[in-house]
């Protein structure tokens, strides 16, 4: 793992177990910016750096049960916090490096990512990464 890799670790895993309650009010706002995506039932979405989840609920509301919902994030300590709040029932929860997803080129409808460009050690290269996941046509929300 690169220097870059281990310190977003760190710096996400020190904070893991109170994250939720630091920002207890990003629902709303996350809930407003999943509206805007525009996603339709049985769309397949990506929260990229989902850290807790806390996007996961209404990324699925807004897909449905035939939609497909992924969180990826590069801190165990942060999944762990996702699954203990109940959000890797909202969808699958992927332990990964944004900059390296293990997903085919154009398999997402859309790309959700709140508060990620800022720990991209390579941000253009990264946010080509993201971009090269989505459909033509499709979303990258950042």
């Amino acid at each position: 793992m690169s220097d870059d890799h281990t310190r977003v670790q760190e710096f996400f895993t020190a904070r893991a177990a109170d994250w939720d309650r630091r920002f207890p009010d990003d629902g709303p706002a996350y809930a407003a910016a999943v509206a805007e995506l525009g996603l339709r039932e049985g769309a397949r979405v990506l929260d990229a750096g989902c850290g807790t989840g806390r996007a996961l609920p209404p990324l699925r509301a807004a897909v449905g049960p035939s939609g497909t919902v992924l969180g990826a994030d590069l801190t165990p300590a942060m999944l762990r916090e996702a699954a203990r709040a109940g959000r890797g029932h909202d969808g699958t929860l992927l332990l990964t490096d944004v900059s390296a997803l293990p997903l085919r080129s154009g398999s997402l409808d859309a790309v959700f990512a709140a508060g990620l460009i800022a720990h991209l050690p390579h941000p253009a290269e990264n946010l080509r990464e993201l971009a090269r996941v989505v459909r033509p046509g499709g979303v990258l929300a950042l």
